[in-house]
């Protein structure tokens, strides 16, 4: 017996004298993300799984996750260079990318990543331009992880109650009467708002003007060197109808210019606005957490000025990128190809609620169930109307200002081309 305790106390030794080495080995890869594992939303949910088949698959390498507020992600990364405090992978929003691409922080992912990829591999990409507009100068300084447009969101229930066919939604005057007819009030005060605005200058995204005015220049909003195109004839057409929801139409409130589009989010999930924009990525978190029957969640086409074609599609998302700073780029490169390659955007397709990046994930049988019919309508759209702006230019701060001309205009009764002139040059400040 003690023969037997003594080698299995031997063997316990050499089981320990094996595995030391390879605890010595692990790496813990940092990443920052706006999202967090142990939350519940699909997108947090679908993150765990792609973390936990992962490391499971590589035992070797820790993914440590660091969430961090969205709106400020993209710059705190770009900003932790200065002081060598980057993690190893960040998160960059499509809005601010031109961060990324002008702070020259970002180590080059081709020779890591996409310059592996097969043909077919390539030839299954569903958005190839979202691959192509992270490059600068030969280099793929970041790759997608999810690819997102601004989106409008409404409530089927309430078209089919005011009797609006909702692909009659073609311009804005258009919308604008959708929104009254299914405007609630009660004497004085406004229940349900038609459209929910958010026009803060704090966590800012595109606006219901700055896509009317895309539209109105072929999807153009920045000329050479980054010079924005807002103080022009179309530019004030757009301000106008976005200014006239508020002032003329009144199917927006004035607290508007205090709303960002977290609270405007929130407003239409408990039912207090009919129309809502947001990035396609929360339809899902919508769904669930809706007040109102989540499966009535639907949404639009971007109407146009003169509604011969939809508006465009503005293309962002978010993206993985790696710090040149990192001392374990081959594995953090491990992690990004595998979150953002196959096995990764089945997870971020269910249950992340996203748009798989793949050809081949959409053909898959499961993917056939009518619950996917929504992200194949996203898919459309993005064909129909898609528009990436350039990546140098910094769009989430010219989006600011175009919020901060429309407040001028409303609050201010300055004249909208004067506002414009002035979005213009606090734009090219921003650059």
């Amino acid at each position: 017996m003690r023969t037997k305790s003594k080698l299995r106390l031997a063997a316990l030794a050499m089981a320990g004298a094996l595995l030391a080495p390879m605890a010595a080995l692990a790496q813990t890869v940092t990443m920052w993300t706006f999202l967090n594992p142990a939350n519940e939303t699909p997108r947090d949910r679908a993150l765990k799984q792609i973390i936990d088949k992962f490391e499971a698959a590589n035992p070797s390498i820790k993914i440590k996750v660091e969430s961090q507020v969205w709106f400020t992600l993209a710059e705190k990364f770009v900003m932790a260079h200065r002081s060598r405090s980057a993690p190893d992978i960040g998160w960059v929003n499509g809005e601010n990318m031109g961060l990324l691409v002008n702070a020259g922080v970002a180590e080059d992912l081709g020779p890591l990543i996409t310059s592996k990829w097969t043909p077919a591999q390539r030839q299954d990409l569903v958005l190839p331009q979202a691959y192509e507009w992270v490059k600068t100068g030969g280099k793929q300084v970041a790759v997608p992880i999810m690819a997102l447009s601004i989106v409008l969101f409404y409530r089927k229930d309430l078209m089919r109650e005011a009797g609006i066919d909702p692909a009659g939604v073609k311009t804005w005057d258009d919308l604008a009467s959708a929104a009254a007819k299914m405007q609630r009030t009660n004497g004085p005060n406004v229940e349900r708002w038609g459209v929910g605005m958010h026009l803060s200058t704090d966590k800012t995204t595109m606006s219901f003007g700055a896509n009317a005015l895309a539209a109105a220049q072929d999807g153009k909003l920045f000329g050479d060197k980054c010079k924005a195109l807002l103080a022009n004839d179309n530019g004030v057409r757009a301000l106008n109808m976005q200014a006239d929801l508020i002032r003329k139409h009144k199917v927006a409130s004035q607290e508007s210019f205090a709303y960002t589009l977290d609270d405007v989010i929130e407003q239409f999930i408990a039912g207090k606005v009919a129309l809502a924009s947001s990035g396609n990525g929360r339809y899902g978190n919508v769904m669930e957490k809706a007040t109102w029957n989540g499966k009535e969640l639907g949404m639009l086409p971007w109407p146009s000025l003169d509604g011969k074609k939809p508006g465009p599609q503005i293309m962002s998302g978010w993206f993985a990128s790696i710090s040149k700073d990192s001392k374990q780029k081959e594995a953090a490169a491990k992690f990004v190809a595998y979150m953002t390659g196959p096995e990764g955007m089945e997870l971020w397709a269910e249950p992340g609620g996203q748009v798989p990046l793949f050809k081949s994930i959409f053909d898959k049988p499961v993917f056939k169930d009518a619950k996917y019919d929504p992200l194949r309508q996203l898919s459309q759209m993005w064909a129909d109307a898609e528009v990436w702006l350039p990546a140098e230019c910094n769009a989430a701060r010219t989006f600011v200002d175009l919020n901060t001309a429309t407040q001028r205009v409303v609050l201010g009764n300055v004249d909208p081309m004067a506002a414009l002139r002035e979005a213009e040059a606090a734009s090219a400040g921003r650059q």
